[in-house]
């Protein structure tokens, strides 16, 4: 009888999760098109390049879409078993309001798994393969880019970090470089760098060495530097990295060599939500458990759009988080976390009210 009701209720849940995933993938894709439209107009990038592009989108918008079309899925289904009394039936067949809904957290988190291997694993690198897409139209000229936040790794042991990347006036901003190749390593920091084949001239600059206590032994500035970079334009552009285009590992590898500086708390960012998206997946399914009960009589348009409210309250919290974080005003993990905290806790006192009343 329990699998039975199991297998019943995650039918139930599946079909409108899976219409969700359909629904912001079509919306999302829409979003891209529209802001490629002038370039498709114009002939500046070619049909089979944008529909490449569309596909390599594909993974990343789906690991937004799966927490989402979860809660969507769990208020629409159960909330139509709450309305034709099945839920009821269950009860009165002896099934606690907990194992009834168990399945819904068995749903939640596979969603929240299914999430997190696409996010660690087949999201960086199709965003890569979607960014090398565009840098490489960059360089005709067909996309005018100005990106944040550039890694790669270059010859002779050195990393590099921008804070922005102008490509069309090739000027770069915020430029460290961390070399680890000589007896010590060096750090070089820059306000802004200028590039060409193979060197990159710095401008308004530091130059730092470590001693092996890590302590800073050596420091000066400078107001213009040569480096050879060693790298022709197409490598360059092919090297490079974003935090959107790395896994978990690559990300707390990157922490580990920058260290405590403002830099290092993006990645830190970036690290924690990798984790605490996918998380959203459980939480939403805790959530909305309990509330389709309170909002089956309302029928679907109730259901529709008490999921459009907490999906807007969840990304607000999560933008208004990031961005304290980001500026230091919360710690990287209490950043990435704390819209989860906040639904978590909403979970809690629903689920304490709804048990009180059965």
């Amino acid at each position: 009888m329990r699998t039975i009701a199991d297998r019943y209720i995650l039918k139930e849940v599946l079909a409108p999760f899976l219409l969700g995933v359909g629904a912001f993938v079509v919306i999302l894709i829409g979003d891209i098109l529209y802001t490629l439209a002038e370039f498709i107009a114009a002939r500046k990038v070619a049909v089979p390049v944008v529909l490449q592009l569309l596909v390599y989108k594909i993974p990343a918008i789906l690991v937004i879409t799966f927490p989402v079309s979860t809660l969507i899925g769990v208020l629409l289904g159960l909330g139509r078993l709450v309305k034709d009394h099945e839920i009821q039936a269950m009860r009165l067949s002896g099934m606690s309001l907990r194992r009834i809904f168990a399945a819904v957290f068995f749903f939640g988190m596979a969603a929240t798994g299914v999430t997190f291997l696409t996010n660690e694993y087949v999201s960086p690198w199709a965003n890569h393969q979607a960014n090398n897409l565009v840098r490489e139209a960059a360089i005709g000229a067909a996309f005018p880019q100005v990106r944040e936040q550039v890694f790669f790794r270059g010859p002779d042991q050195r990393v590099f970090y921008v804070g922005s990347a102008d490509d069309r006036r090739r000027l770069l901003r915020n430029v460290m470089v961390y070399e680890i190749s000589g007896p010590l390593p060096r750090l070089i920091t820059a306000r802004e760098a200028r590039w060409d084949d193979r060197r990159w001239l710095l401008r308004d600059g530091v130059v730092r060495e470590f001693g092996e206590d890590g302590f800073t032994r050596y420091e000066a500035a400078f107001a213009e530097m040569e480096i050879g970079v060693g790298l022709e334009a197409e490598a360059f552009y092919r090297g490079q990295k974003t935090p959107e285009e790395m896994t978990a590992r690559e990300l707390r590898q990157y922490m580990a060599l920058f260290g405590q500086t403002e830099t290092n708390r993006r990645f830190a960012l970036e690290y924690h939500r990798k984790f605490a998206i996918p998380f959203a997946s459980i939480i939403f399914a805790a959530l909305a458990a309990p509330l389709s009960v309170w909002t089956a009589q309302g029928g679907r348009f109730v259901g529709i759009g008490l999921s459009i409210a907490l999906l807007f309250i969840y990304y607000v919290a999560m933008s208004v988080a990031k961005a304290l974080g980001v500026v230091g005003g919360l710690p990287p993990a209490v950043s990435a976390w704390t819209p989860n905290m906040l639904f978590a806790a909403a979970g809690a006192v629903v689920w304490w009210r709804e048990e009180g009343q059965s």
